[in-house]
């Protein structure tokens, strides 16, 4: 029986150290925080819905796990607070990560070509990691006015790093450094995504404004939902949310999958971007972060508050 060809793969640099070599403190001082649980990802939700779709193992075991067509949104909405919460969790950081990990331990099984799967093998669970960490890299490179240095780049990666440690999954599969990753992402883009019915669908949704822009709203929106449900609403959304997925694709996926892109598509994500760079810095804290992020915010600066009123108390 066959299983996925995906370790033909090989980097030069060395494996990661134990359980404890090199740890990082994410913390609200790390560029992580700063941008992984951005409200602005939702920009680069379908493209990361995509890609991971498109590698062959997780597309199978949503397919046959999950009740995907039925509740398109279900597994993000489902999955993506813990996601977060490996990292804004602060001390239960670690404890989050495994939860997420256990999760996936029974989605194994054997595809429609005869390939076996299952959700924690290294490669596997690596790539899903991977699609959230050029997530958080393509926020800061396309919807902020920051520009990351080569310096905030690598250390961007290396909390990532630490971010997929917080799982308990071995850490073999993963880059050393960011030139590493690059090389690995590039190859798996190139070489190891492929169109599954999973995958398929997603697409031929993106091109026809079938589903429902309700559920994509945030809680705190929540007024907005009857004006959601209407047609105009279901396309004016769907059409920001295809340019958004097919742009945010790398180029080379597109042209494999023959994902239509044109220089009017590529105009109009520009002008998407630099007005939410724009007008992000007014946008108020309630709206700026995913609600997992929002709470380890909020909790951060009730310790540093406590803190403070401490210390002015000694004095």
């Amino acid at each position: 029986m066959q299983t996925y060809n995906v370790f033909m793969y090989h980097e030069d640099a060395a494996p990661h150290g134990g359980p404890d070599s090199g740890r990082l403190d994410l913390g609200p001082d790390s560029l992580l925080w700063r941008w992984a649980g951005d409200s602005r990802i939702a920009f680069m939700g379908a493209t990361i819905g995509l890609l991971q779709l498109m590698h062959p193992a997780i597309g199978a075991g949503v397919l046959e796990h999950s009740d995907f067509f039925g509740d398109p949104y279900g597994r993000v909405f489902r999955s993506l607070p813990r996601i977060l919460g490996a990292v804004y969790d602060g001390p239960a950081s670690a404890t989050t990560g495994r939860e997420v990990r256990d999760f996936h331990r029974t989605i194994k099984g054997v595809d429609d070509q005869g390939r076996r799967y299952h959700a924690l093998d290294p490669e596997t669970f690596w790539w899903a990691h991977a699609t959230f960490q050029y997530m958080a890299e393509q926020v800061a490179d396309r919807f902020d006015r920051h520009r990351l240095t080569p310096d905030e780049r690598e250390q961007l990666y290396q909390e990532g790093v630490e971010w997929y440690r917080r799982y308990g999954v071995s850490d073999r599969s993963v880059p050393t450094d960011r030139a590493a990753f690059q090389g690995k992402w590039d190859y798996y883009c190139a070489d190891v995504l492929e169109l599954n019915p999973a995958a398929e669908w997603v697409l031929d949704s993106l091109r026809r404004p079938v589903l429902s822009a309700e559920p994509l709203l945030p809680p705190q929106l929540t007024l907005l939902r009857p004006l959601a449900k209407t047609a105009l609403a279901r396309h004016s959304v769907f059409r920001v949310v295809r340019v958004c997925a097919f742009g945010g694709l790398p180029p080379v996926v597109r042209t494999r999958f023959g994902i239509e892109w044109s220089g009017v598509d590529a105009v109009a994500l520009d002008g998407l971007e630099l007005a939410v760079r724009n007008a992000w810095p007014i946008v108020p804290d309630a709206l700026r972060w995913q609600p997992r992020a929002l709470e380890g915010w909020r909790r951060v600066r009730a310790e540093q508050a406590g803190q403070a009123g401490q210390a002015g108390q000694a004095a």
